[in-house]
């Protein structure tokens, strides 16, 4: 009996190495140590990582490849809006066009079958460089209108570049300038508005005015409201930028601006889309 309790004693005894209770006891703290160390290791892996997507990111900012980032971002917007609309867009950004060894133009939509001006075309060109003002941006899209074909050019600043006096939509002839932040949902109505400003200028070319003028009276309408509307907008944008007291009171008048501006742009593609094409 007295063994039994002697044996149980020594291996219960923290005093002796050998007992179980200190091996257990040995492996446990090698288990938090090693278990320490790995936690250690996986911090500084997660640190370097974000490090590195921060460095990429910050080189990102600095290089061309930034403004590649918007061009796609552009691209990729109106592909999807022409898929949904009917119309047939293609990416040219890569390819030769007209002009001899010239490749400006990144996309260009054709209005569908459903459209009254079916076979119109329509350029757009991105550019998020702050070497682009009004000046050089309207030679770019001049370029590209005859480069790829098109009756409309559409071009999209970044807002990150583009000099903040412009107003966010707004239109010089045939073509439609928009500054766009493709970093804010909230702003894709911009976007979409200078699509459907770009598809409407293609149908008022396509038709004789005199031939309809009741449709091109409802155009040329939807066209004014939307740019009295984009205009509103982007100046209530920039108030939010410095008015911070009111920010909330501000907010909400770019909400009502923002659904005013998307119900044009569907009174303006309801026009655009009630025009019956001509028989061929």
């Amino acid at each position: 009996m007295e063994n039994a309790q002697r044996t149980i004693s020594n291996e219960f005894s923290l005093d002796n190495s050998e007992s179980a209770l200190a091996r257990l006891r040995h492996e446990l703290v090698y288990l938090l140590s090693e278990q320490d160390k790995r936690n250690a290791e996986f911090q500084r892996d997660v640190t370097a990582a974000l490090e590195s997507i921060k460095a990429k990111r910050e080189e990102a900012q600095r290089s061309t490849s930034h403004g590649i980032d918007f061009e796609t971002r552009v691209t990729d917007f109106v592909l999807l809006d022409a898929e949904r609309r009917g119309d047939i867009a293609e990416l040219t950004g890569s390819k030769v066009g007209a002009i001899k060894n010239s490749k400006v133009g990144d996309a260009v939509v054709e209005l569908g079958p459903d459209s009254s001006a079916e076979g119109v075309r329509f350029v757009v060109e991105a550019k998020e460089s702050a070497s682009y003002d009004l000046v050089k941006a309207r030679k770019e899209i001049e370029t590209a209108r005859q480069n790829r074909t098109a009756a409309v050019g559409l071009f999209v600043f970044s807002k990150a570049t583009a000099p903040t006096t412009y107003e966010p939509l707004f239109r010089i002839g045939q073509d439609v300038f928009v500054v766009w932040d493709s970093e804010d949902l909230g702003n894709d109505v911009i976007l979409r508005s200078g699509i459907s400003l770009a598809k409407a200028l293609c149908v008022r070319q396509a038709k004789a005015r005199n031939a309809e003028a009741a449709e091109f009276g409802t155009i040329d309408k939807a066209i004014l409201a939307i740019e009295k509307e984009a205009g509103r907008l982007g100046e209530m944008r920039r108030r939010t930028e410095t008015i911070k007291s009111n920010s909330g009171k501000i907010l909400d008048e770019i909400r009502k601006m923002s659904d005013g501006l998307e119900k044009q742009v569907g009174v303006l593609r309801n026009a655009i889309e009630g025009i019956e094409p001509q028989a061929k």
